[in-house]
């Protein structure tokens, strides 16, 4: 229940806590003008504390982020008022004991405003750092494609169309053009990857979906591309959720994973559900062959190598379409056999927090930030 409070309103709490330490040290101490002056002293850093809780949305930083800074600003006051009670009984033991109740409320108001006001900065400057070493990952991905699986596609392209010209055998000559567009085709696909991916990474906004029908709307589409296989769900009447737009292409590329890396045997399996926290979990098995090792193992290291690196850009779009959506995504091995990939997706219903809704996702899976050209 925590968890769905307004970071704001936890900085308004804090504040409020302070402001009504004042109240009662004022009370305990009548109104003589040195508690009356005290008691400035206190309700000032009060200020600080609702000033930032007014403030907040101005910083750019995630939910969790503004519930971390929250956090930071509490235990920073409750630290200070341990320090000022372990100096009370200091001065006590020493026979210089005075005023605990002032000791105490101003050491918590000022460790609420010290800590409400540098939260914020160590919050932001760690999600800078966050997304600069996401960035060069990103860099890095994109560095290995046009290496990598641009250039061999097109030397493979280029070889079946040298000295196409000369060739007097007209079958020969069709041959040779039809292996090069598929080449030529499979570079299409794999920038057009890249480029989502990219995009992916570049959008911050949020937008309202109907997970069952996002499930729903995938499967009956994947299902009639491949009738052979198996697909079972588990799902709810509806599953609203605040997630980042590109969702259900990436639930449509995990899904097509297992289908396209697997027997036609395969039989898969899709779960949604709604945990006690408020989260929602969107569960893919399948009972094929299993994600390589070094797959994982790259995604756990968020980081390209040359030794370490993906085949395909689709684990890499599952990943970047949840991290940007604040939530985690889990590849696992299923039990016998097999792939589990989890997407767990966090609770915004009362986040109070929104960038908009301006991604477009159509019902076909295909996903377009907002501004965006086919020639971007």
């Amino acid at each position: 229940m925590v968890s769905r409070l307004s970071p704001r309103v936890g900085f308004v709490a804090l504040g409020g806590l302070c402001a009504a330490l004042g109240v009662r040290h004022l009370a305990i101490n009548g109104g003589g003008v040195g508690a009356l002056l005290e008691s400035v002293l206190i309700f000032g850093l009060c200020g600080i504390v609702f000033y930032t809780a007014y403030e907040l949305p101005e910083w750019e930083i995630s939910p969790s982020g503004q519930r971390r800074a929250v956090q930071i600003g509490a235990l920073t006051a409750l630290s200070f008022a341990a320090l000022a009670a372990i100096v009370w009984l200091i001065w006590l033991l020493e026979h210089h004991a005075f005023k605990l109740s002032f000791l105490i409320t101003f050491a918590t108001s000022l460790g609420a405003a010290v800590g409400s006001r540098a939260g914020p900065y160590v919050v932001k400057a760690d999600e800078q750092l966050a997304e600069s070493r996401e960035l060069s990952t990103l860099l890095s991905i994109n560095d290995r494609v046009l290496r990598h699986n641009i250039r061999n596609e097109l030397s493979v392209a280029l070889g079946y169309l040298d000295g196409i010209e000369d060739v007097d055998d007209r079958a020969e000559v069709a041959d040779r053009a039809r292996i090069a567009r598929t080449h030529l085709e499979e570079l299409v696909e794999t920038s057009e990857r890249t480029r989502r991916i990219a995009s992916i990474w570049r959008t911050e906004t949020v937008q309202s979906l109907d997970l069952v029908a996002v499930v729903e709307e995938g499967v009956a589409r994947l299902t009639a591309e491949s009738p052979g296989v198996t697909v079972r769900t588990e799902l709810p009447d509806s599953c609203a959720v605040r997630t980042h737009p590109a969702l259900p292409l990436a639930f449509e590329e995990a899904l097509r994973n297992a289908i396209e890396h697997n027997d036609d045997d395969v039989t898969i399996t899709v779960r949604v559900r709604r945990d006690e926290d408020g989260a929602t979990s969107l569960v893919i098995e399948d009972t094929g062959r299993g994600i390589p090792q070094i797959e994982r193992q790259t995604l756990r290291n968020v980081v390209e190598t040359p030794l370490e690196h993906t085949e395909g850009l689709g684990l890499w779009l599952i990943y970047w379409t949840v991290t940007r959506a604040d939530g985690t995504v889990e590849f696992t091995e299923n039990d016998p056999q097999g792939t589990v990939v989890r997407i767990r997706l966090p609770d915004r219903a009362e986040s109070g927090y929104s960038l908009g809704a301006d991604a477009d996702v159509d019902g076909g899976g295909s996903w377009k930030p907002s501004g965006s050209t086919p020639n971007e």
